[in-house]
């Protein structure tokens, strides 16, 4: 598999006076290339550490980092000419138009100035601004600021983008056309990374993710290997539905089965099963008149507060 992003045993340590703070305890991440990748953790976990390192804005004290396949410290410059960052609060200047501001940062990004209109329109229509072109940023909403962030984090057309917390302050529309944007970039074949404590937000459109908490990662791998390994200790869930008799078929089950835990909603039952059950469900279900049986795989939330034994603190 290619990694478009490595860290290998990263730490970043803070001193004053007051003493030491450790941000980052030994991180190592993989990105693979292509795909939406999660950084989750609460506010204060090192997310943003981590970005601001990745991008060569800051220096870890010990370990390495690579973005597609340039070295953190002695290569930054390379990196940031190839990828996209949306921090957290992006901000523009409110006496200029939209257009205005992505020219600005065009002409700062090195872009060259036959290139510079014709990305500009670009980046504005995938984005949903492109009518908006010439008006003022200072009357945009909270949403289409959001937008115009996205649009010049992608004004190099980069190979990766690099979001911290980008759906903070939007509203339940503006999240939405957020998250059309991602999968739509997604499919174009970039690579993202999102940094977010939201797991509710963005959390389902990640299909790998890194789990990080008070500066370690303490899980990370594909959605489906991780659920997995979660189902294997806490249980798989199932919803079955049947024509008729539930609490019957749920008798039978739980006489059949190792059911941890049950209840029927109308025709609907609701089971966490130690260990994979499907087949053995489905014939016991049929006997009742079978409707639909289907595994509830767990969300990210679900995993992350499984991996770190304990609750979330937003």
């Amino acid at each position: 598999m290619e990694y478009v992003i490595e860290t290998e045993g990263l730490v970043k340590i803070y001193r004053d006076r007051g003493g030491e703070t450790v941000a980052l305890d030994g991180v190592d991440i993989r990105v693979p290339k292509g795909v939406l990748f999660g950084l989750f953790g609460p506010n204060g976990s090192g997310k943003s550490t981590l970005i601001s390192i990745l991008i060569g804005l800051s220096l870890p004290t010990r370990g390495t980092a690579r973005v597609l396949g340039f070295d953190s410290v002695r290569e930054s410059i390379e990196i940031r000419k190839r990828v996209g960052v949306l921090p957290e609060n992006f901000g523009f200047y409110e006496h200029m138009t939209a257009y205005e501001n992505l020219e600005y940062l065009a002409m700062l990004d090195g872009i060259p100035e036959s290139e510079i209109k014709s990305r500009i329109v670009s980046v504005l229509e995938l984005v949903g601004l492109k009518d908006k072109a010439d008006a003022k940023v200072g009357g945009f909403s909270r949403g289409m600021i959001q937008r115009l962030a996205i649009a010049q984090a992608l004004l190099k057309d980069p190979e990766v983008l690099i979001l911290d917390e980008p759906t903070i302050g939007l509203d339940p529309s503006g999240s939405e056309v957020f998250r059309g944007i991602m999968q739509d970039l997604v499919k174009s074949g970039k690579t993202i990374l999102v940094s977010t404590h939201l797991l509710r937000e963005l959390g389902y459109l990640c299909t790998h993710a890194a789990l990080i908490r008070q500066g370690r990662i303490i899980a990370q791998g594909h959605i489906d290997d991780l659920s997995r390994k979660l189902s294997e200790a806490k249980g798989y869930v199932y919803e079955v539905t049947v024509t008729r008799d539930p609490e019957k078929f749920l008798l039978e089950a739980k006489q059949a089965l190792r059911v941890a835990e049950a209840s029927i909603q109308g025709n609907k039952v609701v089971l966490r099963v130690m260990g994979e059950a499907e087949k053995e469900l489905t014939r016991l279900a049929s006997n009742y008149g079978l409707v639909s049986l289907s595994q509830v795989k767990p969300g990210w939330d679900e995993i992350y507060v499984f991996y770190q034994g304990g609750g979330w603190n937003e």
